[in-house]
């Protein structure tokens, strides 16, 4: 049973595409318990896991972080916020980050 402290199950359903915390790697749900612990700011999940199939619809490879359970993209529309974000994610030893206009996307995918 994957855990975490500070995401509860309703988050991600309410991802788009929806899912569940059994969906994620636990391993990755540590790293982002740790991460929202440094950042001291709530992480608003707009998308988690995604299946290969709805990558692939999407015009993707179906081989992303995603499709693993090891990336989330974080909603994110204050720049002050956004540092917090990357800063925190730098802090836990994230290093693939990527960021958007309203997101900043994070994963720990080999």
């Amino acid at each position: 049973m994957i855990t975490a402290k500070y995401f509860k199950e309703s988050e991600f359903k309410a991802c788009k595409p929806s899912c569940s915390l059994q969906d994620m790697n636990q391993s990755f749900m540590q790293t982002l318990d740790a991460m929202r612990s440094v950042a001291g700011i709530p992480l608003v999940l707009n998308c988690a896991y995604r299946s290969v199939a709805w990558d692939k619809s999407k015009g993707r490879t179906g081989n992303s972080a995603h499709t693993r359970g090891r990336a989330v993209d974080i909603r994110c529309n204050d720049s002050g916020n956004r540092m917090k974000i990357v800063k925190a994610a730098l802090a836990v030893g994230i290093k693939r980050i990527g960021i958007g206009k309203s997101f900043i996307h994070v994963d720990n995918d080999p």
